[in-house]
């Protein structure tokens, strides 16, 4: 099965736009993420269920044919044919054909009904398997991102630092700065390195997971563009988010058909306490080449209504309908808890992207404010107000708010996708959205 979503970002890799950015993951996941071929295998089982329940109101055919060699000794009387002692060796042949045709089976027509419920909840879940996929493409692709400009700010502040404690011990050398001067310099260069062995190890990992959904170990990924603008919400309404949830959420969707199922179960089983009816055609035909009657040709051809009337199976039909009821008592229950699931997803992802809004402005403001503490930290080196550990202080802050703003951006880019999953509404446009904010 191909959704929406994956045809779209399948038509958006041919295209070669942003080759190797979220869409061009994603597409990838949707071929060789083994979650994903798992559901759909079993929405292919529940479509191929849905035929099996319809084909019991279908016509059914058998035919059967026997050919034997007989040996037959008739001793004594035999229709009115009195002392007869007599063998004979004989083939036969006959066939038999039966038409069957169900006219009244409540249980089965109702399995056709919760056969097609079942489809549609099956497709919900689908379609909720489809979203969980994208989320977590995303996921692991902004952390792999995290875990590269990590890499990069480590080594940008190791060679900062490297250099500063350069300057730092040969300003010892010549007893312009103090010894303990340099020792900080040198503790702070090698607390740099040891950031760098760390980055490298945390990004392997977050590849080889991001590796696990794609199946492309090696994929290239492409960075946001800019930090300075990121998409607003279109409903600033948290109730808003929570009532569409409630309506749309494929998993509680899934939960309500499913639920619905099971009721229809409760009424399978008790139907099969009532009568059946039948039409029943059948042609019989047997050829004998000999025996004690002599050679014969037989046939009957049989037409009519066969009603059956269940009376007693052992208490099997009560024992079948207490089991279905009490799987209707956890599909109500599982209902229940997908609600409130889906509420507290709308919730908390809504108040993740309000406050990632504010977040993201404050740390927007406190980078800035560190570039200009490198700037007046530099000149108060220069003038003999500051200390080269200072500076080195300051530089490591400066990456420190780079670091910041950019898993800020990257967590309100997902809470965003994870209120729209949440809300039942997240579609290709919205992946491609963010795709889009990701340099070529």
């Amino acid at each position: 099965m191909r959704s929406g979503i994956w045809g779209a970002c399948l038509a958006a890799v041919s295209l070669g736009a942003q080759a190797e950015g979220l869409t061009h993951a994603f597409a990838h996941a949707l071929e060789q993420d083994p979650t994903w071929a798992e559901a759909q295998a079993r929405y292919a089982e529940v479509l191929a269920d849905r035929d099996l329940a319809r084909a019991g109101y279908h016509p059914v055919l058998n035919i059967a044919g026997r050919v034997t060699a007989n040996h037959r000794e008739v001793v004594g009387d035999y229709f009115g044919l009195q002392d007869i002692n007599r063998s004979d060796d004989f083939e036969a042949f006959g066939y038999s054909i039966q038409l069957r045709q169900p006219i009244l089976r409540l249980d089965r027509w109702r399995q056709r009904d919760a056969a097609s419920l079942r489809v549609a909840a099956a497709s919900a879940r689908l379609n909720a398997a489809e979203v969980d996929l994208m989320i977590r493409v995303v996921e692991a692709y902004f952390a792999a991102l995290d875990a590269e400009q990590d890499l990069e700010l480590a080594k940008a502040e190791l060679r900062s630092i490297t250099d500063r404690a350069t300057q730092v011990s040969e300003q010892a050398d010549l007893e312009i700065a103090t010894e303990l001067a340099r020792s900080e310099a040198n503790a702070q260069r090698d607390l740099a390195r040891a950031r760098v062995l760390l980055s490298e190890q945390q990004l392997q990992t977050r590849r080889a997971e991001l590796a696990l959904i794609t199946g492309e170990p090696g994929m290239e990924l492409s960075a946001l563009r800019t930090y300075g603008h990121v998409p607003h919400l279109a409903t600033t309404d948290q109730d808003a988010w929570v009532d569409q949830a409630r309506a749309s959420n494929p998993l509680l969707v899934a939960t309500r058909l499913e639920s619905e199922v099971a009721s229809r179960g409760v009424d399978i089983e008790r139907a099969a306490r009532l009568p059946t009816l039948d039409l029943v055609a059948q042609r019989d035909y047997i050829d004998n080449s000999g025996g004690v009657s002599g050679e014969r040709e037989d046939s009957e051809d049989v037409i009519g209504l066969e009603l059956r009337l269940p009376l007693y199976d052992g208490g099997a039909t009560r024992a079948r309908t207490s089991a279905a009821l009490a799987r209707y008592e956890q599909a109500l229950a599982r209902q229940a808890r997908a609600q409130r699931e889906a509420e507290f997803q709308a919730t908390s992802a809504y108040s993740a992207v309000e406050l990632g809004q504010e977040q993201i402005g404050a740390l927007r403001s406190a980078r800035s404010a560190t570039y200009d503490a490198v700037e007046a930290t530099e000149g108060g080196v220069f003038a003999g107000t500051r200390t080269e550990v200072d500076l080195m202080q300051a530089l490591r802050e400066r990456f420190d708010a780079e670091r910041g703003l950019t898993r800020a951006v990257h967590a309100y880019l997902l809470n965003s996708l994870r209120l729209k999953a949440a809300a039942g509404t997240l579609g290709a446009d919205d992946l491609m959205a963010v795709n889009r904010l990701l340099a070529d």
